[in-house]
């Protein structure tokens, strides 16, 4: 089974990507009976057990990692740099989550992780609109999602 996950915060722009790939995957369905996506908005911690029951899992979400915006990345979590110190359940992300995955999986074996998505510019509040560098991106990180599962 593949899980894809999908992130973000539908009314700050860019950062509702995940959101828009997550209703963009559903308008392209059926997917193969091996495939289950999930909108997990912004769930933190909440979406561990989105990762249970699955031998691989796409995290899809809008990234900040020093590129161009709409730059499409694909990342396997030993690219992702290791949390912060967060001082607030607010300021959680993509790599706290992977951070608590091996003490969730404790003793079990963790399900292959890929993370998915568009560099963001910046993030606008109070807008479900993505800017034109991640709405063109859409498309691209949709197939790219495809071709995962496909293999």
């Amino acid at each position: 089974m593949i899980h894809v996950v999908c992130f973000g915060n539908l009314w700050h722009g860019d950062d509702g990507f995940g959101i828009h790939v997550f209703r963009r995957l559903c308008e392209r369905r059926p997917w193969p009976a091996h495939v289950k996506a999930f909108e997990a908005g912004t769930a933190g911690f909440e979406a561990l057990g989105y990762f249970e029951g699955c031998r691989k899992a796409l995290i899809v979400d809008a990234l900040k990692t020093g590129g161009a915006p709409g730059c499409v990345r694909r990342l396997s979590p030993n690219e992702i740099d290791l949390p912060d110190e967060a001082y607030s359940l607010h300021q959680y992300g993509v790599n706290h989550l992977l951070a608590a995955l091996a003490i969730v999986f404790a003793g079990r074996a963790v399900p292959e992780v890929v993370v998915i998505g568009a560099e963001a510019g910046e993030i606008h509040p109070f807008t479900d609109q993505l800017t034109p560098e991640l709405a063109t991106a859409l498309e691209t990180v949709v197939d790219l999602i495809e071709r995962e599962y496909m293999n």
